[in-house]
């Protein structure tokens, strides 16, 4: 593969990691996005509950990984809030979670409007039911639900926004085992109970924490308490990975996810296999490699013109002019002049009594006379010319 194809490959590379980064960190378009994470602005979301608890000084935090991982149990946050899930815990994971929590850990955990059945809600012990006031249904307006006294819930008369509640039914309200927070309907709302060595925090109803709802529910107060004892001085982390937000902030990680599930990452590995086999057909040698050129050799003249050139700097002209008329003369046959005068005198001879090439002598005796004036390079020539036409 050559440079050029080499070069291509790798920008196609940099060009993936980049959409791959992009596509895994834009800010969501999330202006009708109903879910409850603390990474959306929409009516929905639960950014502005996340922002009121950082500016009362709760720690939170956020985990977009699963319950269950290479880490087990002892990757949990001591405290985590599970805030109506878009998408429900598995059971391996809700075994997990009870486990955690009987150790010790605490759960804040709001029923979602998708499912109010499954793995959560039976290990949770909690069953949940339309509130028979609630106008509009299990997505209307909701009704105001009454504060009952705890350290909790002091200065809170109401809550606002509840549509359902927990029913008669649930474990945990039929042992009396739970703690009535917030009741509405005739039913409790919220509720705290133990779970082994740990703490569950349950709301029937995640709305009056939402963006839309949180400054004139009445529910920021009772939360922002709950948050601060529960973590005990520790983050309340908040689950992001049931919410659709996943991963670690890895490159190669978004890079799997952006190839494999993203439409353009789809497009973007097929013209990557594309690019891949012409560069292979493009690199491939038909037949044996061309010899290399010979070398260059400099011409006669080039060598002259190169000695003219080092002679002239060396200020030694005489004798390079000597030195031509010397090789001529040798090359003809005769004795090679010792001294300028010797040479003068050879050129006279050639030029008057020679019976050949006297026009050729005569040249170059004219070029002889104008002595150091001379360009070597013209005495070198009116010497080959005289040699052409006596070896004529």
């Amino acid at each position: 593969m050559g440079r050029r194809e080499s070069g291509m490959l790798v920008a196609l590379v940099l060009v993936l990691l980049i959409l791959s980064t992009l596509v895994g960190t834009q800010a969501p378009d999330d202006r009708e996005d109903p879910r409850a994470s603390t990474f959306l602005t929409s009516t929905g979301g639960l950014q502005a509950l996340y922002w009121t608890l950082e500016e009362v000084k709760v720690p939170v935090a956020r985990r977009t990984a699963p319950l269950v991982d290479a880490g087990g149990t002892d990757s949990l946050p001591r405290a985590l809030a599970i805030i109506s899930p878009a998408e429900q815990p598995t059971p391996a994971e809700m075994h997990a979670l009870a486990e955690h929590v009987r150790g010790g850990g605490t759960l804040v955990f709001a029923v979602s409007p998708w499912g109010t059945a499954g793995p959560a809600y039976d290990t949770l012990g909690l069953d949940v039911s339309r509130l028979s006031g609630a106008v509009g249904g299990d997505f209307g307006e909701g009704v105001a639900a009454t504060a009952r006294p705890h350290r909790w819930t002091e200065g809170t008369g109401t809550v606002k926004g509840f549509r359902r509640g927990f029913d008669d039914s649930s474990r945990v309200v039929r042992e009396r085992r739970a703690t009535v927070l917030l009741e509405a309907g005739g039913k409790p709302v919220a509720i705290a109970y133990k779970m082994g060595r740990g703490r569950v925090v349950a709301f029937s109803d995640a709305r009056p924490l939402t963006n839309e709802r949180l400054r004139t529910s009445g529910a920021a107060p009772l939360f922002a308490r709950a948050a601060a004892e529960l973590a005990a001085g520790g983050p309340l982390t908040f689950d992001e990975y049931h919410h659709g937000f996943q991963g670690d902030g890895s490159v190669w990680k978004a890079l799997r996810r952006f190839l494999g599930e993203h439409p353009a990452g789809h497009a973007s590995l097929q013209l990557f296999a594309v690019l891949l086999l012409l560069m292979l057909a493009a690199g491939r040698r038909f037949g044996a490699p061309l010899p290399p050129p010979p070398a260059r050799r400099r011409s006669p003249l080039e060598h002259v013109e190169a000695l003219a050139g080092a002679y002239r700097q060396a200020g030694a002209k005489r004798t390079a002019r000597r030195l031509l008329v010397a090789g001529m003369a040798r090359r003809l046959g005769k004795r090679a002049p010792a001294d300028e005068a010797g040479a003068a005198e050879l050129l006279g001879r050639m030029a008057t009594a020679s019976p050949v090439g006297r026009d050729a002598a005569a040249a170059l005796q004219t070029e002889w006379k104008r002595g150091t004036d001379a360009e070597l390079v013209s005495v070198a020539r009116r010497v080959d010319d005289l040699l052409d036409e006596v070896k004529r």
